[in-house]
C-alpha cells in the first residue's frame, strides 16, 4: 500500500468523478483507477461501486474512506510535530468559524503569526453542522463557535475563550438617536437585516426576539456579518452584531452600536477540536496559544480596548 492510493480514495470521494479526482491528484485518470484497484486487490474486498461510471462505494468501501482520511492526517500530524520540535512549524491552519466570531479572528491571527510565521491561515466562515463535519473529516483543525447546551460538543474538546452579549448596529441617523441600549422589542421595528435562519447565532436572535413577544420580517437575509454591516452603511437599515463588533468601526463608516438588552444575550465562544492522543499539531498550537493569551490577561485586554 502506499499514501498516493488513500489520496486517491478521498479525492474520489470528495469529487464523485473519476475525471475529476484525477486532476485533483494531478494523475491520468487510468493511473488513478489503477491505483485504486490495486488496493481493492491488497485489501481482498470491493471499494466502488462500478458500472460505466463512478455509483459510490461499498459499506466497505466506506470505512476505507474514513480510514483513508485518517491516515492521511496523521501524516500530515506527524510532520507538522517533528516541524514544531524544529521550531521550523510551516503549512496550514484551518479554522472553521462562526459569522459572530469577527472581533476575535484578528486576534487569534495575529498572536498566530507572531509565533509561527511560516504558517499560512486559512479561515472559513461556516454553519455549526459544516463546521463539525469539517473536524470529523479532518479539513479543519479547530472551530469557533458557541459553549452552550443546545449543540452537542461531547466527541470534542472545548477551550472557553470569552463570554460576548448582542449589539444593534444602526446607521448614524435618528434612530434611537442618544441611546446607549436599546430593547428587542425596539429593535424589532426597524428595518433590519439578519444572518440567515440557518445560522445558529440567527436562532439565538429569535429566541431573543421571541423572549421579548415580537417576531420581526427581516428584508435582507446573508451569512455574511460583514455583507450586514456594509448594508447598514448605506443609512437604512439595521443589524444585530456582537458586543464587541465596534472595534471595527473604523471600517464601517455611518454606523453606530448600542447594547440590546431585555434581554440581555450572553453567550460563550469558545475553542473546539477532535479529540485524539496525541492531539493534531495545529491544534495544539493553536490551543497552547490561546490557553497563554487567556491566562496573560491578551484576551481581554483586546476585548476592552
Amino acid at each position: 500500500m502506499f499514501l498516493r492510493q488513500f489520496h486517491y480514495v478521498v479525492a474520489l470521494e470528495h469529487e464523485c468523478h473519476f475525471g475529476r479526482a484525477a486532476k485533483r491528484c494531478n494523475v491520468s485518470q487510468p493511473t488513478l483507477s489503477s491505483g485504486i484497484k490495486q488496493l481493492e486487490e491488497e485489501l481482498g474486498i470491493p471499494i466502488i461501486l462500478r458500472h460505466q461510471k463512478f455509483q459510490g462505494f461499498t459499506e466497505e468501501g466506506a470505512r476505507v474512506v474514513e480510514w483513508s482520511k485518517r491516515l492521511l492526517a496523521d501524516r500530515a500530524a506527524m510532520v507538522e510535530e517533528v516541524a514544531i520540535m524544529r521550531d521550523t512549524m510551516h503549512g496550514h491552519l484551518r479554522i472553521g468559524a462562526m459569522p459572530m466570531s469577527s472581533p476575535l479572528l484578528p486576534i487569534i491571527s495575529r498572536l498566530f503569526i507572531a509565533r509561527h510565521p511560516m504558517v499560512q491561515l486559512d479561515i472559513q466562515f461556516l454553519g455549526f453542522d459544516q463546521m463539525i463535519l469539517g473536524l470529523k473529516n479532518f479539513e479543519l483543525d479547530v472551530g469557533i463557535t458557541y459553549l452552550d447546551d443546545q449543540q452537542p460538543l461531547d466527541d470534542y474538546e472545548t477551550l472557553p475563550l470569552y463570554e460576548k452579549s448582542l449589539s444593534l448596529l444602526l446607521p448614524d441617523n435618528d434612530w434611537l438617536s442618544g441611546r446607549e441600549t436599546a430593547t428587542w422589542e425596539e429593535a424589532a421595528q426597524l428595518p433590519l437585516c439578519l444572518l440567515s435562519p440557518s445560522m445558529h447565532e440567527r436562532q439565538i436572535m429569535d429566541e431573543a426576539f421571541n423572549q421579548a413577544g415580537c417576531s420581526p420580517r427581516p428584508q435582507l437575509e446573508s451569512n455574511s456579518i460583514l455583507q450586514l454591516a456594509f448594508h447598514v452603511m448605506s443609512g437604512d437599515i439595521a443589524t444585530v452584531v456582537p458586543q464587541h463588533f465596534s472595534r471595527t468601526n473604523n471600517v464601517f463608516h455611518g454606523t453606530r452600536e448600542i447594547l440590546l438588552e431585555d434581554p440581555v444575550v450572553n453567550q460563550q465562544i469558545g475553542l473546539v477540536w477532535a479529540k485524539g492522543t496525541p492531539i493534531q499539531p495545529m491544534a495544539k498550537a493553536t490551543v497552547m496559544l490561546m490557553k497563554e493569551a487567556a491566562s496573560s490577561g491578551k484576551l481581554k485586554e483586546n476585548f476592552s480596548q
